[in-house]
């Protein structure tokens, strides 16, 4: 039986690929510290629009709810800003020119922690440019949970394109299967083109659908890499041509 697992789709505005800076480990956060100090806040003038967003995860790969997020610049102290993950799981962060310092005008390292009553906290880094956006998926496990992954946690997300580089709309769905046909997912691509699925525990390489309610179809073969952190998923990004 297909296994869909269908992913909440906020938007895909540059479609980056959204890897966590990976440094030494940042140690415990220290939730509600005055982290004020230096040449630091304010420091992005007028109109800022850079953003952190994605969805967060249980280890079975499904939306959690209701989960913390504080975010802070990485280089340097800073206050740390507060989040709310929604219902969904979905999480947007935003007003980062709160905490970009006079160095960072054109981007920022942004460490990001995500906590919940009962769950690990997550601590990730990701890099972003001023007014860009990068996705990050984090994976809360409960306690005593093993993070050992069974297979490729990720992704995959993207837009189906014509040969001019254009949206193909309408809507479909996207398939993916194993060779052998032991691993399977499936999840809706929208009206423009946009689809993101959640592979949990998927192989190196796999068989992608593509099939449009209007007509038209493709199959792609897919070389999915693993993520460097294991309470991370990283999303890779595939544009099928029709």
């Amino acid at each position: 039986m297909t296994k869909r697992l269908l992913f909440p789709l906020l938007f895909i505005p540059l479609l980056v690929l959204a890897v966590p800076a990976l440094a030494q480990d940042p140690g415990p956060a220290n939730v509600g510290a005055d982290l004020r100090g230096g040449d630091v806040t304010g420091a992005v003038g007028g109109r800022d629009n850079t953003r952190v967003f994605g969805t967060i995860l249980d280890s079975s790969g499904n939306p959690l709810p209701d989960v913390d997020i504080w975010f802070q610049n990485d280089n340097m102290p800073a206050p740390r800003l507060r989040a709310k993950g929604r219902k969904t799981g979905t999480y947007l962060l935003r007003n980062m020119g709160r905490i970009f310092s006079r160095d960072d005008y054109e981007g920022i390292t942004v460490r990001v922690t995500f906590e919940r009553n009962g769950f690990r906290s997550v601590i990730a880094r990701v890099a972003v440019q001023r007014d860009g956006s990068q996705q990050l998926y984090p994976i809360l496990f409960r306690e005593g949970e093993s993070m050992e992954p069974e297979g490729i946690r990720t992704v995959l997300a993207g837009r189906v394109q014509n040969n001019r580089g254009k949206p193909v709309k309408g809507g479909g769905e996207v398939t993916i299967t194993s060779g052998d046909g032991a691993f399977q997912a499936s999840g809706p691509i929208e009206k423009n083109g946009e689809f993101a699925v959640v592979l949990w525990d998927a192989p190196e390489r796999v068989n992608a659908s593509f099939r449009m309610t209007k007509g038209g179809s493709r199959d792609d073969i897919i070389e999915l890499k693993p993520s460097p952190q294991a309470d991370v998923v990283v999303a890779q990004f595939f544009y099928p041509q029709m």
